[in-house]
């Protein structure tokens, strides 16, 4: 017995291993990336002293216009916050320098080149355990999107790879963040692409929490640094928490902080009162393309698991009542189930024809389908590895995306073209190209150099 008991924990414990760290390069993350600025979170150890600087083919060297090195105490590892000043039309290398040698090099992403255009990727739960599905990573660079969007769970921070669970005190997020940057392929690729993230509860605090989390600033900052979109501001507008707005050409791209402002479940709050407000205000102001963006799901009334409408069931029904007379055209991008599917919802929801689409996971635990029926749903895929590629067309009256579920080995899991009229789309575009040759509203003040 005492044998069987110690064979089943080793078949339990082989299921999730900690993976290799690599030390042969750096870790870059290439994030916000606009027509005219870069930015980067690189993770180096402590005691090496590095430049850095971008070079075209044609000879141009340009030097940082802001630089800023994070580190903690405890760690032997810190991170370099990095801008650039660029053209966005020109091939550029990003190179790394120690004592004046050359140790690392990368192409950088240009990130959006058309307006109306935008082809993104969107993944979720990306557990460092899963070291033998990795491979996913590959079809993710095969598919060259113009930007990633990893929308929760980026870290399991609060347990280890190999699965045992963990205090989610500052030190221990440090360093299981540090953990992911030294692993994940995604980071040491040749070719950068341009990554936004928001968080959900694993790389947040403990499972499931909320506002009441104790070390919530003290992660805030944390996420802050290792992402790189804290110094750009020409084309994101901070919200709260480590939300936003995103412009991206003729699309507008709200990333929704639903963990630092989160009531109990019940009747309170899922997004916080002051979250709520920016977010209405915004999309009336900005009535162009949007998506709407958090970590778990908006519609998940139907299942146990977190979404606003199961966890704030009140809230919820306000909240679809305040979007529809936004009248802004909208979808819905959420991870956390472990599966992928796309809603449908009709006209008499929201105003317009609304979907949304939640991708999960890139590598975690996978479970089969449990027979719950979604009564929104159009497509879903269970039981596997998964990222989901959308391409957003803005043309004449119309919204169109083609949206692909993509599986570790190249497997289209599902593909849907999706189509959203939108009477006035053409005028609200115009306005917003006009308003672009003007000074953006709530522009933050640059830091200085150092």
């Amino acid at each position: 017995m005492k044998f069987l008991t110690f064979f089943l924990i080793l078949i339990i414990s082989a299921c999730s291993t900690a993976p290799k760290k690599r030390t042969d390069k750096l870790s870059i993350l290439q994030g916000l990336t606009s027509s005219k600025e870069v930015e980067f979170s690189i993770l180096a150890l402590a005691d090496k002293k590095l430049e850095f600087e971008l070079r075209s083919a044609d000879g141009e060297i340009i030097k940082p216009d802001e630089t800023k090195i994070v580190s903690r105490p405890h760690s032997p590892w810190v991170i370099h916050k990095i801008i650039f000043s660029r053209d966005q039309k020109k091939d550029f290398n990003l190179y790394a320098f120690e004592n004046q040698k050359l140790i690392d090099q990368r192409l950088i992403g240009k990130g959006q080149l058309d307006d109306s255009k935008l082809k993104l990727a969107v993944l979720s739960c990306i557990n460092d355990g899963y070291e033998k599905h990795f491979k996913i990573w590959d079809q993710l660079a095969l598919k060259n999107p113009e930007y990633v969007l990893m929308i929760g769970d980026n870290v399991y921070a609060n347990r280890e790879a190999n699965g045992g669970s963990l205090s989610s005190n500052p030190e221990t997020l440090w360093r299981r963040y540090t953990d992911i940057r030294l692993t994940i392929p995604f980071y040491f690729q040749e070719k950068l692409i341009p990554t936004h993230a928001i968080w959900d509860d694993n790389d947040y605090g403990p499972r499931d929490s909320g506002k009441h989390y104790e070390y919530k600033n003290e992660a805030k900052d944390i996420f802050e640094t290792f992402w790189a979109q804290s110094l750009s501001d020409d084309s994101f507008i901070k919200g709260l928490g480590v939300g936003g707005q995103l412009e991206l050409g003729d699309f507008n791209l709200y990333f929704l902080d639903a963990r630092t402002f989160r009531d109990e479940k019940g009747d309170g709050e899922h997004l916080g009162k002051d979250q709520y407000q920016w977010l209405m205000k915004s999309l009336k102001e900005e009535a162009q393309p949007s998506l709407l963006i958090k970590g778990d799901q908006f519609f998940g009334g139907y299942h146990e698991y977190d979404s606003f409408e199961g966890q704030h069931s009140k809230n919820f029904d306000q909240f679809i009542k305040d979007l529809r007379l936004t009248g802004t055209p909208m979808i819905f991008i959420s991870g956390d189930r472990h599966m992928s599917e796309i809603m449908q919802f009709p006209r008499s929801l929201l105003g317009l024809p609304s979907f949304e689409i939640t991708s999960s996971p890139m590598h975690s635990r996978v479970f089969e389908d449990n027979g719950v029926k979604n009564p929104w749903r159009v497509v879903h895929t269970t039981a596997k590895m998964n990222f989901t590629l959308i391409e957003n067309i803005a043309q004449d009256n119309h919204w169109f995306m083609d949206v692909q579920n993509i599986g570790e080995n190249g497997e289209m899991f599902f593909h849907r073209e999706l189509a959203v009229f939108i009477k006035d789309l053409q005028n609200n575009l115009n306005e917003v190209r006009k308003r672009r040759h003007g000074k953006r509203r709530y522009r933050r003040i640059r830091r200085g150099r150092r």
